[in-house]
């Protein structure tokens, strides 16, 4: 599974450990929100584009999304 040459599991990881960072939370709650929240599909199906942004841009495009999934 490659984007463009990049390995889309390697840019899941990478994602899961910024975005960790970023919000100060452990990868098991990380995992658990984006498995909850359907972010997983979301970096699948869009991982294209996103991988292209900055780490700041996608933990925000990623913030938006889970609003948008969470009642």
């Amino acid at each position: 599974m490659t984007m463009n040459g990049y390995n889309k599991i390697d840019y899941v990881v990478n994602i899961v450990e910024v975005y960790r960072h970023a919000k100060g939370l452990s990868g098991e709650e990380v995992a658990k929100l984006f498995g909850d929240t359907g972010v997983f599909k979301f970096l699948e199906d869009f991982g294209d584009t996103l991988h292209c942004q900055s780490d700041e841009t996608t933990i925000a495009e990623i913030d938006d999304f889970i609003k948008t999934q969470t009642p």
